[in-house]
């Protein structure tokens, strides 16, 4: 499997008054691991899901197919997912003296279990909006285990976070959405071939 790419020309977002996104340009690259951050209210889960189809933007264009957007687990675009997920972590049918719901699970496990169901529908282009976030630091790397080998085989991968270090240990592309807009870094352009966090930091001090 494999995709061109994920697009997004010049994307315009308001609610109201309120500017969200003034003009974000990029392009996602298949193959690459791109790490979305910024500021919370800065605009990057309604540019996932924009980039999804889940919301219209104000101005502007997205030029992407075959898209699957996990923002936790009610996000889960699949008919009858929830089924599926208690079928595959042996709550149904329900045991005598157990309870057969997914209320049985944290958080945390509900979440590693959302992200699975997402990565497994194989979509060309994957939008996942605060992925490490509840996880344990097992889940946390094979997480990213298989990040790493779905953008090998050719797909894209977006993740948004506030996780600088998990950001600066598996990205390939960091963006920065400051002002409505895009600042781009790529791991091939740093020093030592490498991210850490005080370059990742530098976007949100070092440029207006």
């Amino acid at each position: 499997m494999s995709s061109a790419g994920l697009a997004l020309q010049d994307i315009h977002k308001s609610y109201g008054s309120k500017v969200v996104l003034r003009g974000f340009s990029g392009t996602f690259l298949a193959g690459r691991l791109g790490a979305l951050v910024g500021p919370n209210g800065a605009g990057k889960t309604t540019l996932l899901r924009i980039a999804a189809g889940l919301q219209f933007a104000n101005r502007g264009s997205v030029t992407s197919t075959d898209i699957v957007y996990y923002g936790g687990f009610d996000s889960l675009p699949v008919a009858g997912t929830v089924t599926s997920l208690r079928r595959a972590l042996g709550l149904t049918p329900a045991q005598p003296g157990r309870d057969g719901s997914l209320r049985v699970l944290s958080r945390g496990q509900l979440h590693s279990a959302g992200l699975d169901a997402a990565i497994d529908m194989r979509r060309s282009i994957l939008l996942l909006d605060e992925p490490w976030t509840s996880l344990e630091p097992d889940a946390r790397e094979r997480l990213n285990e298989r990040l790493r080998s779905i953008a090998s085989e050719g797909r894209v991968v977006v993740c948004s976070s506030h996780d600088l270090d998990e950001v600066a240990r598996i990205a390939d592309d960091v963006v920065l959405i400051k002002d409505g807009a895009s600042i781009w870094r790529r791991r091939e352009d740093e020093a030592e071939g490498r991210f850490d966090r005080d370059a990742i930091l530098e976007l949100y001090r070092g440029r207006s």
